[in-house]
């Protein structure tokens, strides 16, 4: 009996959906603007892009960067939170441009992976 009720709590377990804090998507939201301020995604360099986001970015000294909110942009939701976003001032019609973005992602993940390190 006590396998039954274990599999019926499995079979009702409800999944939790991470929702990031709010600096952080503002960042995001920030550096997704300044993006799409470039007329193309193609050879970009991620560093200026930062560097021109200024003080948009957090200054908070009682904000870091979480694991839990690391994890979500680094995986399928906020990868598909940043291409939408971008996606939605400037459409990506070649495929170059969204190889270009893929790109960005990636070297934005290797960015706030450092942050997580220190």
């Amino acid at each position: 009996m006590e396998i039954d009720s274990l599999v019926n709590v499995f079979n009702h377990k409800t999944t939790v959906i991470w929702k990031p804090k709010l600096n952080f998507i503002n960042d995001i939201n920030t550096i997704i603007n300044e993006l799409n301020n470039k007329d193309s995604y193609i050879n970009l360099d991620i560093y200026d892009i930062l560097v021109s986001c200024g003080h948009n970015l957090t200054w908070d000294q009682e904000y870091y960067l979480s694991i839990d909110d690391f994890n979500w942009f680094k995986n399928e939701e906020g990868k598909i939170y940043f291409l939408n976003n971008l996606n939605k001032n400037n459409k990506i019609f070649c495929i170059n441009e969204y190889n270009a973005i893929i790109e960005i992602h990636l070297k934005l993940v290797e960015l706030f992976e450092l942050q997580l390190e220190t």
